[in-house]
């Protein structure tokens, strides 16, 4: 059987939890350990583009493109734009933000709606070891092609109220399209933003028990509360997890992520 790439999407419903960082950071340890991996920004905010250095505005073709079949595509290669060794991206600008309108409102181009993600991945599976996707904070048609046409899912874990409330309905959502995707499974939990107080940490041990009782990991790593692990891709135009010769200071940023892609099954 041909082997093709193992797809991986960082979700969660609520919004600044680190999922392009945890995401960036995942695709990069991958790279620089030789896997071949394309990397693919859903949410509109652009934010793997400019990771990389790169203006979302700027870039002629989007997943937006590919998604709605725009005829200017001659080859699905026109939107993806190689960023380091083994890795390439393809990037989402605000033309995201109207996929949901553009396409419910036109459902005789678009009649099987939820798999048009899916139909993308298809066209580049044979060529990469992975395929990373970042996810907009939201639980609409964009999530619903996503649960639709990927294998893994990551869920970034706040502990704070709302948080877990969002982790709830994220894992419901999933359950939900494990019915049309057997393939579609939840293999990480990572606590993100995480501070030394009780409340934080009652939080984290209700989201341990819920996960259980889900039958679901939860990671043992924590992603601390720190302006550096949400600013460190953005200022340096490169995820750490691809950077040499790192200070004692930066270290521990990087070792996070890199012990992120071994637990999660994907390298050595």
């Amino acid at each position: 059987m041909e082997k093709v790439a193992r797809s991986v999407a960082f979700s969660s419903n609520k919004g600044g939890v680190l999922k392009t960082s945890l995401a960036v950071n995942v695709a990069g340890a991958l790279a620089t350990n030789g896997k071949k991996t394309l990397m693919i920004d859903m949410d509109n905010q652009g934010n793997v583009a400019t990771s990389f250095g790169k203006d979302p505005d700027d870039i002629e073709f989007t997943i937006y493109d590919l998604l709605t079949n725009n005829p200017e595509i001659k080859s699905v290669q026109d939107a993806v734009i190689n960023v380091s060794p083994n890795l390439d991206i393809i990037v989402a600008n605000d033309d995201m933000a109207y996929f949901e309108i553009d396409v419910l409102t036109d459902k005789g181009n678009y009649p099987n709606y939820f798999n048009l993600l899916k139909n993308v991945i298809k066209k580049f599976e044979r060529d990469y070891d992975f395929i990373v996707l970042d996810t907009p904070p939201a639980m609409g048609l964009i999530a619903a092609n996503i649960f639709d046409a990927v294998q893994d899912v990551v869920i970034p874990f706040q502990p704070e109220q709302y948080a877990f409330r969002s982790l709830v309905k994220t894992v419901d959502a999933i359950t939900k399209f494990r019915e049309s995707n057997s393939d579609l499974k939840i293999i990480d939990v990572v606590p993100t933003k995480v501070r030394n107080t009780n409340l934080h940490r009652a939080f984290l041990d209700a989201a341990k028990n819920y996960c259980k009782t889900q039958q679901i990991p939860f990671s043992k790593l924590e992603i601390r509360d720190t302006v550096k692990y949400g600013e460190m891709t953005a200022r340096l135009s490169i995820p750490i997890t691809m950077m040499d010769d790192l200070s004692k200071t930066l270290e521990p940023y990087k070792s996070v992520y890199d012990d992120l892609v071994h637990e999660l099954g994907y390298l050595d």
